[in-house]
């Protein structure tokens, strides 16, 4: 087991990663906490980024991903900021950040959608990098077809797309499926600039937020393995995550997932 002064040391490496190198090194977002609070940053550094960033199973690239997610479904938009930040000085591109943004809409709601964008512009701007996505969804498709596209590709993902019903659903609920297939699935899932395994991890972070034993938390945990995340990388964004959205939340996402590796298709001998 790592002394308090090995993890303490591994954390201002992370710290010094995350804040691009060159001698910066990042000190959170809100820096005066620690002027308020000095323990708050020894204990941070030990824990959050020398105990957990440090961890091998989910490399740093994700972990960010992961981070700047949950913080954008929690309209921490003092953390996104710095999360943007980061996320850029380990290797992820604009284009990357700005799809995970979009797909918070849908994931955390409109609000965390539009003002992580903003948030995240303003950030570009600082760091002198021009970022405009270019237009791929096409208005000219027929409602049928945009749904048939993202029911294939909900399929690829979780094969039994409206098994998460526990009982025959409303009108309401039919209708709200529908919608999910063609916007979520047919126009988000399916755009260019960000793959689909970190598409998966940003989807994993945003229901670790919600920290609920949910059968559609389940069914994502499914369609990650099939895809190809390791129950490793899957339990690691639970743990990444437990001292950004809470210990309560991450442990009962990594429940969850544990129920479906004990599942016949995933158990291992």
């Amino acid at each position: 087991m790592a002394s308090l002064e090995e993890r303490f040391q591994k954390g201002l490496e992370i710290r010094k990663r995350l804040g691009g190198g060159e001698g910066n090194i990042y000190k959170g977002s809100v820096p005066r906490v620690y002027e308020l609070a000095p323990d708050i940053y020894r204990i941070t550094t030990e824990s959050l980024y020398g105990s957990i960033w440090s961890r091998p199973g989910l490399d740093i690239k994700h972990r960010a991903m992961a981070t700047l997610t949950a913080s954008a479904v929690q309209l921490a938009m003092t953390q996104v900021r710095d999360h943007v930040r980061n996320a850029l000085n380990v290797g992820v591109m604009p284009e990357e950040i700005m799809e995970l943004l979009i797909m918070t809409a849908f994931y955390g709601g409109i609000p965390a959608a539009y003002s992580g964008i903003a948030v995240a512009s303003e950030v570009f701007d600082e760091e002198h990098i021009d970022m405009t996505l270019p237009e791929s969804f096409d208005p000219t498709v027929d409602s049928e077809t945009l749904y048939e596209l993202g029911v294939a590709q909900h399929q690829a993902l979780i094969p039994d797309v409206f098994g998460f019903h526990p009982s025959e659903p409303t009108q309401g609920e039919r209708d709200l499926d529908v919608l999910m297939q063609e916007y979520l699935w047919g126009a988000i899932w399916t755009r260019p600039g960000l793959d689909t395994k970190s598409r998966i991890i940003c989807a994993l972070a945003a229901l670790v937020v919600k920290g609920q034993y949910d059968l559609s938390t389940r069914r994502m945990i499914e369609g990650a393995l099939r895809h190809g995340l390791s129950q490793t990388e899957i339990i690691e964004i639970g743990m990444h995550l437990a001292l950004y959205v809470g210990i309560i939340q991450a442990r009962a996402f990594m429940h969850i997932a544990n129920t479906v590796f004990r599942s016949p298709e995933f158990s291992q001998p």
